[in-house]
């Protein structure tokens, strides 16, 4: 069925897609291409980028239409959203054949992006039908980055409107077919016009004059790199309700495990699941100096099972990273910083690999303490290992790191679990799992 429905969206015919304000369709003339980080040569479509002011105009159409939609009943509401469901669950396998050639997903990774926006929607609606949500705001604005390309946004986006919000969703201009694809299942449903407005572009300048208007009850913001960076300068008002899900470090300590080589495992996982991208994938793993060769032999051992190839290949396990500029990023890294390099670094090539986005998993051990790879995130499929003298020291190594939402400890050992739990400062933690197990279903 996957393979059917993957079929079908690569055929699917090209157009142009506009903008969606207030219920109409909105174009500026101006268009860029959106092409798949698989193969460049495969262009989706044409976005069309907002002229000067249309984001504003947005805002506007989400307030006049936040003065009906805020009135319709809880149960009116979820009603709309419940059949929008239905057709998201039967459209299941189309939505994750939009993820594996718009975002590079393997097969596994775009279904469970769908299945986490289904119970997101699923969750929200008999919340919603419980009466214990808070009363509307006003107008939301939903910013989201390509680490989440459906879950994120339309997450966001659908508890905001649920809850009687009206919303502007500025999707990735990297990977906006997810979202537009959803837009068009709430047309379906009947949804009006007006609760959900739709801009994207090319250089995120939307999202920025997003976050910059006054008239927003809240943002929403889930991201990393730049368009985080600007979200934590942005001006914003003092009253404005903010939700900031930032893409972090989701360090592990891997300390006296039960199998070393499950440890490996549970790392490689959550270090390079959708190319090091996700909200939650792990960028540091923090050992001690007893067990740093035996772990750096099972890591490398479990990095030969990583298979980077075409994502919508059953046998891959891991596909292209996002754009050019990002392959980029991580092939300056590699050559930067050689000497501590240990595996991978290198661009792929072969067949249906020349026109894309594939690299090798980079692995760096040994690199100075301050070194921005063990402290800032990159959003690449990067593992730094840093050793720590012992308990206390690697529990500092973790909570001087960006650590993003969350860290987690591979131990048989209870009380170092327990010590771990009780002084670690990320808002979610995990122990003797993957880090994928925790990222927060997004939620306003």
């Amino acid at each position: 069925m996957y393979e059917g429905a993957l079929n079908a969206v690569f055929n699917i015919e090209k157009k142009d897609y506009p903008s969606y304000i207030g219920g109409l369709k909105v174009a500026s003339g101006r268009s860029f291409d959106v092409v798949s980080p698989i193969d460049r040569t495969i262009v989706f479509g044409r976005f069309q980028e907002p002229e000067e002011g249309l984001t504003d105009k947005a805002v506007e159409a989400a307030a006049k239409a936040y003065v009906s939609w805020s009135e319709t009943s809880p149960a009116e509401r979820a009603g709309y959203f419940e059949t929008a469901l239905d057709f998201i669950r039967k459209q299941r396998y189309r939505l994750a054949g939009i993820l594996t050639l718009n975002a590079g997903m393997i097969r596994k990774d775009s279904l469970e992006e769908v299945d986490r926006l289904i119970e997101i929607i699923e969750d929200t609606c008999a919340f919603v039908r419980e009466g214990e949500c808070d009363d509307p705001t006003g107008v939301w604005g939903v910013i989201t980055s390509y680490n989440s390309p459906l879950a994120a946004p339309m997450g966001f986006a659908i508890s905001a409107m649920l809850k009687g919000n009206t919303v502007v969703l500025a999707p990735s201009g990297l990977v906006p077919m997810p979202v537009y694809s959803v837009y068009s299942i709430l047309e379906t449903a009947h949804l009006p016009g007006g609760v959900l407005n739709l801009i994207t572009d090319k250089n995120g300048t939307s999202a920025k004059a997003l976050a910059e208007n006054t008239e927003l009850a809240g943002i929403a913001f889930s991201g990393s790199g730049v368009l985080a960076e600007d979200m934590m300068f942005t001006q914003m008002n003092v009253d404005l309700d903010f939700i900031n899900e930032t893409k972090g470090m989701n360090p592990i300590f891997v300390y006296k495990p039960a199998h070393m080589k499950e440890a490996a495992k549970l790392v490689v996982d959550s270090a390079f699941t959708y190319s090091g991208q996700r909200m939650d994938s792990t960028s540091k793993v923090v050992v001690t100096a007893d067990e740093a060769d035996a772990f750096q032999r099972a890591l490398l051992t479990e990095l030969r099972n990583v298979k980077v190839g075409d994502p919508t290949d059953r046998e891959s396990t891991m596909g292209p990273v996002i754009s050019e500029k990002d392959m980029e990023r991580l092939l300056c890294a590699a050559e930067s910083y050689r000497d501590n390099l240990i595996f991978g670094g290198k661009r792929l090539r072969g067949e249906f690999l020349n026109d894309g986005y594939f690299v090798s998993p980079a692995v760096f051990v040994g690199l100075p303490e301050e070194h921005d790879l063990n402290n800032m995130d990159n959003s690449l499929p990067i593992l730094s290992i840093q050793v720590a003298q012992g308990l206390e020291d690697a529990v500092e190594l973790i909570n001087s790191s960006e650590f993003g939402v969350s860290a987690g400890i591979i131990t048989k050992d209870s009380a170092a679990a327990e010590f771990f739990l009780g002084n670690v400062l990320a808002e979610e933690v995990f122990i003797n799992d993957s880090s994928r197990v925790v990222g927060p279903a997004p939620k306003v």
